[in-house]
């Protein structure tokens, strides 16, 4: 983006221009106005002269004709006077402002413009945004250069923050499941916008009843109040917050909260690499080779999974048809230097620490499930074969416990 678009999308929106666009003593004004937002207050002697003088913002004492090339991009910020603004430069706060207490149909635009120009804006970090892109804009006229990009933006932790959200909601609208990221042959343009799942513009009465749903948090824009939605949803919810929408909100970043604990839990168990010898030859095995039915006391799964019936009939199947040739199977690997134990007590360990998240039987069943697939670096076509496995764990007291035991 050149600095005679961005100027021209700040003076639109913040500076209500008069009609003519090419006013020359209004453009001028207010890009010294912008410069004046950037700079700190004075901190020695000599700075306190120029301020008391008008001299410490270096556009005060130049003519208006000259600033009007700066900002219709004829000519750039000359690279003096852009290192002396990046020296006496603040932390923003000033510039910020100027942005979040514009007018929300002001916001609304300056955001829809810089999401035109690939920047990664949203609602919630529009003045910072603002400000970086400014403060680049010197440092790019420091450096002899006139164009800023997204890049060029923010700090690492910042995008690793924004990756962190859209990974988290696989990069789709938790609301409408609308993609978040379009890519094209060239580029990938941003839709979404990062929201507070709180709000921050409810009134007393309102903020009573969100908090019946959930307190707010002590800090609103931590990272576990905030969630990645389509521009559609985004602008419904930033103007018009409901109790449902929060309510589902909540429960989308409580679920997501969960899974994120239960991945960190099971990424620290390590599976024996030969299982997935077992769980292929589950998977190829014809008619002719499958062992003989085992014969077994059926009350034993019943006390361990009472009341999800179809669970415990598909176990029942699993266990009666598979756990023989599963058996014999992890028997033939013991010559390979394979230890059943070490397996028994990595699976019984999973259980404990998915079933302490409070999962169902059957999310822990298909969830170990899951995880053996994905540590054994499977498709999701041994999908059953792992399903068959978890279950000869439950028969094998690994997984599930008698209940009321």
């Amino acid at each position: 983006m050149e600095f005679s678009i961005f100027f021209d999308i700040m003076w639109t929106y913040l500076a209500n221009p008069e009609v003519n666009e090419n006013n020359t003593t209004g453009r001028p004004q207010f890009l010294r106005h912008l410069i004046d937002l950037l700079i700190r207050t004075p901190q020695t002697d000599l700075e306190d002269i120029k301020d008391e003088n008008g001299e410490l913002n270096p556009l005060n004492n130049i003519q208006d004709a000259t600033i009007n090339k700066y900002c219709s991009g004829t000519r750039p910020i000359p690279k003096k006077y852009a290192k002396g603004i990046l020296k006496i430069i603040s932390d923003g706060k000033k510039f910020t402002e100027e942005i979040d207490f514009a007018t929300p149909v002001a916001k609304e635009n300056i955001l829809k413009k810089l999401r035109v120009q690939q920047f990664d804006a949203t609602s919630s970090s529009l003045g910072e945004m603002c400000f970086e892109i400014m403060k680049a804009f010197l440092e790019k006229f420091k450096e002899g250069k006139t164009s800023v990009t997204q890049s060029d933006i923010g700090t690492d932790e910042e995008k690793i923050n924004c990756f962190s959200l859209l990974q988290e909601v696989d990069s789709i609208c938790p609301l409408c499941s609308q993609k978040l990221l379009n890519s094209s042959n060239t580029n990938t343009i941003a839709g979404y916008d990062i929201v507070n799942i709180f709000p921050n513009n409810l009134d007393m009465e309102d903020m009573s009843k969100f908090s019946k749903i959930k307190p707010a948090p002590e800090n609103k824009d931590n990272l576990e109040n905030k969630i990645p939605l389509c521009l559609n949803c985004a602008n419904t919810y930033l103007k018009c917050p409901v109790l449902d929408k929060y309510k589902r909100l909540v429960e989308i970043k409580d679920h997501i909260n969960k899974e994120n604990k239960i991945n960190v839990a099971l990424n620290q168990l390590v599976l024996e690499s030969q299982l997935t010898e077992v769980i292929k030859g589950l998977s190829e095995l014809t008619p002719n080779q499958k062992a003989s039915s085992l014969q077994y006391d059926a009350h034993k799964i019943e006390e361990k999974i009472g009341n999800d019936l179809i669970l415990r009939d598909s176990v029942i199947t699993y266990v009666t048809c598979y756990y023989n040739k599963i058996k014999e199977q992890f028997s033939n690997l013991t010559s390979k230097g394979f230890v059943f134990k070490d397996l028994a007590a990595t699976i019984s360990l999973a259980y404990i620490k998915l079933n302490r998240e409070g999962l169902s039987q059957s999310e822990i069943f298909n969830r170990i499930a899951k995880w053996i697939i994905k540590e054994e670096n499977l498709s999701e076509h041994y999908f059953e074969a792992a399903r068959a496995i978890v279950a000869y764990f439950v028969q094998d007291c690994e997984v599930f416990e008698v209940e009321n035991s």
